[in-house]
């Protein structure tokens, strides 16, 4: 699909990217509402998108930064008032697999995320914040068991206190606290720890920062949205450093289980400064799975990430990622692949990927998996 009719008609929700790093900012709390990420923009945050992450080709050459991040804000002005904050936002891309295969070539077009945002906050320094959404969410083609077939439902409602800007707490229905937050919810070490796209969970988590170092731990009872036999209830912690200024050194550790499976995950790893709004990302970590009545297996995967940016607003992305689901055995996968990312203006994200899957199989020879995505998104 050309870019062009991506550009017109579709939309979506940015959020912060573990990349961004590169613009000198490791730590998400500075323009999330979220501490560890995801989730809507502070007005720092949605400033900071409109002047160092966004191109400035459809801004009038009058316009100077001050300017843009004046229009930054919800329906392009700056809020009259300081407790509340809204955002909409729709996401959505064209999944094209095993592309010029004739008929083995298959297109469709996933609206991936429809939702409305709010956030409030009270108190000297925004000591207290409150945040939900609430949106509809595409159906997968086969349920997971124990997962409802609701096509509404939120991933954030969560209420947070900040005892000083080195502590807080946060309750509520949040992403667990673990690994990197790529925004990729496909990428294997999103995948096996489950913390993807619709893995969310009710429960504490508390956020630190202590000089160099950054964390957080968080204990949580499961999704509300299954039935309480598959509810995951376990607990999860993650600490980064940051090493020569502009670096970060990180490991996490998640444990959680259900009435038919306990899993045990932790990982290691690394956020790197390359300048100039360039990254690169890296992470190996183990999963261990305990189904009931069936033997235990350990997965192994990896990530490895390149950020670059040639000039403001473009970004060029190679994803490498392994996966080894069972590390007793020889078999493993790497899936790689370049894409495009493109942020015109501030509130519209265009991206393009390509993804090759090859599977190592013994004494098997498996033909290579395609696909390329189309990814369009706005905000508002």
């Amino acid at each position: 699909m050309p870019i062009i009719i991506l550009l017109l008609l579709f939309t979506k929700l940015s959020w912060g990217y573990a990349n961004f790093i590169g613009h000198g900012y490791p730590s998400c709390i500075n323009c999330h509402f979220n501490p560890f990420g995801n989730g809507q923009l502070t007005d720092y945050g949605r400033a900071v998108s409109a002047t160092a992450i966004s191109a400035r080709t459809f801004y009038p050459k009058t316009w100077d930064e001050e300017k843009i991040a004046y229009t930054s804000g919800f329906l392009f002005r700056k809020p009259t008032q300081k407790w509340i904050r809204t955002q909409v936002n729709y996401r959505g891309f064209t999944v094209v697999s095993n592309p010029g295969s004739g008929s083995n070539e298959q297109k469709q077009w996933i609206p991936m995320q429809f939702d409305a945002r709010l956030a409030m906050k009270f108190g000297e320094n925004d000591k207290f914040i409150f945040a939900a959404d609430y949106g509809k969410v595409p159906l997968p083609a086969v349920l997971d068991e124990g997962e409802s077939d609701q096509k509404y439902r939120s991933r954030n409602l969560y209420a947070g206190y900040r005892f000083n800007k080195n502590f807080g707490v946060y309750a509520g229905l949040m992403d667990k606290v673990y690994g990197i937050r790529v925004v990729e919810h496909i990428a294997f070490s999103r995948e096996l720890p489950r913390i993807a796209q619709n893995d969310q969970t009710y429960g504490v988590a508390g956020h630190y920062i202590f000089g160099e170092w950054e964390g957080g731990t968080h204990l949580f009872l499961g999704n509300y949205n299954q039935d309480a036999s598959y509810r995951m209830k376990g607990g999860s912690t993650m600490i980064e450093r940051n090493i020569f200024g502009k670096h970060r050194l990180g490991a996490s550790f998640l444990a959680s289980k259900n009435d038919y499976l306990k899993l045990t995950s932790y990982s290691v790893h690394g956020r790197f400064n390359l300048k100039e709004g360039s990254s690169l990302l890296a992470e190996i970590g183990q999963t261990e799975k305990s189904p009931d009545q069936l033997s235990n297996t350990t997965a192994r995967y990896g990530l490895l990430q390149t950020y670059i940016r040639p000039f403001r607003g473009l970004y060029v992305l190679t994803n490498i990622e392994y996966l080894k689901n069972d590390i007793s055995q020889k078999d493993y996968i790497l899936r790689w692949g370049p894409g495009l990312q493109y942020f015109p203006i501030q509130r519209l994200e265009l991206r393009a990927d390509i993804y090759d899957t090859r599977n190592f199989i013994s004494n098997t020879s498996v033909r290579d998996s395609w696909v390329y995505l189309l990814q369009t998104h706005i905000w508002l």
